[in-house]
């Protein structure tokens, strides 16, 4: 899968679910369920349990229908590993030329994490696909729509604290995706062997992006 296509992945579904954390092994069940309900992109955080294991799974099972990501990058070496376990997209919470230098090198989709206008312009120059706005809920919606002002080209993925809700108001203001972490994807979800709260969440995260179109 070229870069371009899980750019496209993305952009079809406009949620990146983010698995954070250990699952219990149960990992492909929730990508089902997210799947089914729309949603085509998966990060999995290189900070939790056994992530590169996790990530060649699901690159295994899910690699044709959705893009599956390493989240967390913060060193070029973990762009390697990540690539070699099947990941076609990089994340990290921060600017990181290196990082984003060596996921271009490998034609991955690269998605780091800026906070200011400066550090969007300078990862966008080192070669950034989107940009991942984070912590996006210490900014909110109105930062969105200020920062698209000047670079209205840029495509803005609000990521941390993100709501159904939120996620409506991002997208109004212009968001071209957005990440969202334990507000879909939190251990409760396990509580229910159905994954029926999972379920709910994804619905009500994928109607938001819809009513956005």
């Amino acid at each position: 899968m070229t870069s371009e296509q899980v750019g496209k992945l993305i952009e079809d579904g406009r949620i990146v679910a983010i698995l954070r954390g250990a699952f219990g092994g149960r990992e492909e069940e929730l990508v089902a369920v997210l799947l089914e309900a729309g949603i085509t992109a998966v990060e999995v955080t290189l900070n939790s349990p056994d992530a590169m294991a996790t990530i060649e799974r699901l690159a295994r099972r899910f690699g044709t229908a959705a893009a599956i990501g390493a989240g967390t990058v913060l060193r070029a070496y973990e762009v390697n590993q990540a690539a070699d376990a099947g990941a076609r997209f990089i994340v990290s919470p921060n600017r990181n030329a290196e990082v984003i230098a060596a996921t271009k090198r490998l034609n991955l989709f690269s998605l780091p994490g800026c906070f200011t206008p400066s550090e969007i312009v300078e990862a966008l120059d080192a070669g950034a696909d989107a940009i991942k706005i984070f912590p996006a809920n210490t900014l909110g919606p109105a930062y969105l729509r200020a920062v698209r002002a000047p670079l209205n080209d840029v495509r803005l993925v609000p990521t941390g604290g993100v709501t159904p809700a939120a996620a409506r108001e991002y997208f109004a203001a212009g968001a071209w995706g957005v990440g969202i972490g334990s507000e879909l994807v939190g251990k409760d979800v396990l509580q229910d062997g159905s994954l029926a709260l999972l379920r709910m969440r994804a619905t009500a995260f994928v109607e938001a992006a819809l009513a956005s179109r």
